[in-house]
């Protein structure tokens, strides 16, 4: 059996010998010239040695492809001995429709990694959303990482970052959100819940000071969840971080929050 560095071998062999085949061909072409009947040997001879290029370049594209993803989940399976998660490495492409009540998430997008565990006694999962923005001249793909564990039947609520629009009119004095404690914290995010009581309550001032930790994540409380997002896709490197960071959302829940129902 080949190993992946004999494969890399044999393709790029069979890549400059084409190329050199091609080359020789060329200039035997300008140096003798050649009557029109004879031409075609010469352009099935280009056509076929262009094709194999072209074979070889998807090759080894698709090699890479495949060599990165398996190592990737050589990884995440490292990881999840480590802090005790499962991953799912081929998850059903429209998991993510069960959570389009998130903003975050489109129904056009698909599910690219998926992980289940513990947190804090409570169940969780982890993962990836992406999908196409086609601008009409060019696409990109936005990606998000998401975080969630079980919870109560809690009113809900939204803590987001403000962009730098939101706090250049917040010191002009448009205070869009419901205002607490630290003032840093009311410049850093936009708080959005009905229910004021119960923002107010499970939102003390160690709540704001652990969640400016990170003032680029939303946090959201919705459907029985709480979740945690991140734009970007999810890495492996920050994962053991964010379930720590879900994990200490735990320990500052305060306790009489913990029967509150919507």
């Amino acid at each position: 059996m080949h190993t992946r560095r004999q494969f890399r071998i044999i393709a790029m062999l069979s890549l400059f010998t084409a190329l050199a085949i091609g080359a020789v061909v060329i200039w035997q072409y300008q140096q003798h010239p050649v009557a029109p009947t004879q031409r075609w040997i010469y352009i099935g001879v280009g056509a076929f040695l262009l094709i194999d290029v072209l074979a070889v370049i998807i090759f080894l594209g698709v090699r890479a492809a495949k060599q990165r993803r398996e190592e990737w989940q050589e990884k995440a399976d490292a990881l999840g001995d480590a802090i005790d998660l499962d991953f799912d490495h081929e998850p059903p492409k429209e998991f993510h429709r069960d959570f389009l009540y998130l903003p975050e998430i489109k129904k056009s997008g698909k599910t690219n990694h998926l992980a289940r565990g513990e947190i804090a006694g409570r169940p969780a999962l982890f993962f990836e959303h992406a999908y196409v923005v086609s601008t009409g001249e060019t696409t990109y793909t936005v990606s998000h990482s998401v975080y969630a564990t079980d919870a109560p039947g809690w009113p809900e609520l939204t803590v987001r970052p403000r962009n730098l629009f939101s706090q250049f009119f917040f010191k002009l004095g448009r205070r869009k959100g419901l205002l607490l404690d630290e003032p840093k914290f009311n410049l850093a995010f936009v708080v959005e819940c009905d229910d004021e009581p119960f923002a107010v309550t499970i939102l003390p001032p160690v709540m704001q000071v652990f969640m400016l930790e990170n003032p680029t994540a939303r946090w959201r409380i919705t459907h029985g969840k709480v979740f945690l997002i991140y734009r970007g896709p999810l890495k492996l490197d920050r994962m053991p971080a964010s379930v720590d960071r879900m994990s200490r959302f735990w320990s500052h829940v305060p306790p009489e929050v913990e029967a509150w129902q919507a």
